[in-house]
């Protein structure tokens, strides 16, 4: 299996309960770590358009306390979740993400069951952020199908 980079965000919900993204990236070098670190801020500015949760802190290689506090909305709720699913654009396997204490303001007004993906608006810089940043088991590049929100027992 090829060497990947891995980096997680933690957020904490209304209650301060804490809920993590994890994902995997190219491996970091000194050529790419630039690139790569201007990425993955761009997938947490990305997240911030999509979820009510309060970004505690991140790891890249270092791990960096942003804040110790709740997040203040009383919606943002760990044990729901953004489901982000799609698929390995090489071997075409499944692949997933989430992304706890989601907006269900970002909800498509048509299907209130998924984002709205195709608004132009932050669900779809999300999309864009993840396809650009993240990458599956392997190390190849994902594509996002959809992005659902469910109930998880944590």
């Amino acid at each position: 299996m090829p060497e990947l980079g891995s980096s997680t965000i933690l957020y904490r919900d209304y209650d301060g309960e804490p809920s993590t993204v994890s994902v995997n990236h190219d491996t970091l070098t000194a050529v790419n770590f630039d690139a790569q670190l201007a990425a993955f801020v761009a997938l947490q500015d990305a997240i911030a358009g999509v979820t009510e949760g309060l970004k505690q802190n991140t790891g890249f290689g270092n791990y960096n306390r942003v804040v110790k506090a709740k997040a203040t909305s009383n919606t943002a709720q760990r044990e729901s979740k953004w489901l982000v699913t799609g698929h390995d654009v090489t071997t075409l396997k499944p692949w997933r993400m989430e992304i706890p204490c989601p907006d269900r303001d970002q909800l498509d007004p048509n299907d209130r069951k998924h984002a709205n993906i195709g608004d132009g608006g932050v669900v779809d810089a999300l999309v864009s952020a993840i396809e650009a940043f993240c990458r599956s088991d392997v190390g190849n590049n994902v594509s996002v199908e959809e992005i659902t929100y469910v109930g998880r027992n944590i």
